[in-house]
């Protein structure tokens, strides 16, 4: 179930990620469009006693998880010690399990309780370390958490994306209110939310065709094109994580902000020098000097050479 993944990379990540989108449930931990609490004796109820149980997944990690185990949870979740570990398990995980368990009694969410039954039953018959350390995927009993199935027709009421029926649908919902389930806007269309069919981004609150492939370096894009990451991309040239689209290359004279941004033989100059970070501010594409010819570094020579005493290339 739900609290047994080992990392934020997991089943129940990916739920909270739509139930974001669906503006259902936040960081905080305030309920969304729908909350009304699931009663004793519901389905719902005794889901979510199963899919979220803080206390016992806390004491387990605190016992017996490896300091670099530990490390990640703590740095994904905000704890620092049992308690505080309690506290935001339910906080992120617990609301995600809450808000599944009213779409379930809502009749929203279809779920397997048999087979969450015993995958939480296996889970705690583990040993702690086992419990702590093995992924969802490694357990059959459990690899089909969380267990629910969508069960909104498109039009119907929704609270978040998960509850849609038709591949591809996005929910409606806002801050406050239930919405229904559609097909994801298309190009052209405002978007859901900031959400939009796949191939498309939201911008400006509109569904548009990127400008290139996605990417997170030079290496992920045709020739004749670069990365262009958001923001200084002289300071993010080397993280992958952060994306950006393949765009043409720029030529001579236009300006450039990334090593890789100039086209053929040219390359991006450093003539606005460093800002207050020692990073490189953005330049303008030029051609290479040939030997004798004044620099500032070795990448404005053909032979990448730049003398330190005559500032001359080599």
């Amino acid at each position: 179930m739900c609290r047994h993944v080992p990392s934020l990379l997991s089943v129940c990540v990916a739920l909270l990620f739509l139930v974001a989108c669906g503006g259902s449930a936040n960081s905080t931990g305030d309920a969304g469009p729908d909350s009304s609490a699931p009663g004793d004796g519901s389905v719902g109820h005794a889901y979510e006693a199963l899919c979220s149980q803080p206390e016992l997944y806390c004491e387990r990690l605190y016992a017996c998880a490896t300091p670099e185990r530990l490390a990640e949870d703590q740095l994904a979740f905000g704890h620092e010690d049992e308690a505080s570990c309690v506290m935001r398990q339910d906080m992120f995980i617990g609301e995600i399990c809450r808000q599944l368990a009213i779409s379930i009694d809502a009749g929203r969410l279809g779920v397997d309780m048999p087979a969450a039954t015993a995958c939480a039953e296996y889970m705690e018959a583990l040993s702690c370390e086992r419990f702590v350390h093995d992924p969802p995927s490694a357990h059959p009993l459990c690899a089909a958490s969380p267990f629910v199935t969508p069960l909104v027709p498109p039009g119907g009421e929704c609270a978040f994306d998960a509850e849609c029926r038709e591949a591809g649908s996005v929910c409606t919902a806002s801050e406050g209110a239930l919405g229904v389930c559609r097909d994801a806007p298309g190009e052209g269309e405002a978007c859901a939310g900031d959400r939009c069919a796949a191939g498309l981004e939201c911008q400006d609150g509109v569904c548009v065709t990127p400008p290139g492939a996605d990417c997170g370096s030079v290496f992920d894009c045709a020739e004749g094109e670069y990365c262009d990451q958001p923001g200084n991309d002289f300071r993010v040239d080397a993280d992958p994580e952060i994306r950006g689209y393949c765009v043409p290359q720029r030529g001579l004279d236009e300006p450039c902000d990334d090593l890789h941004a100039c086209e053929g033989e040219l390359y991006c100059d450093n003539t606005n020098g460093y800002d207050d970070e020692g990073y490189r501010n953005p330049g303008h594409c030029k051609a290479r000097r040939p030997a004798g010819e004044p620099c500032d570094e070795p990448a404005d020579c053909v032979s990448l050479e730049c003398d330190d005493a005559s500032r001359l290339c080599g």
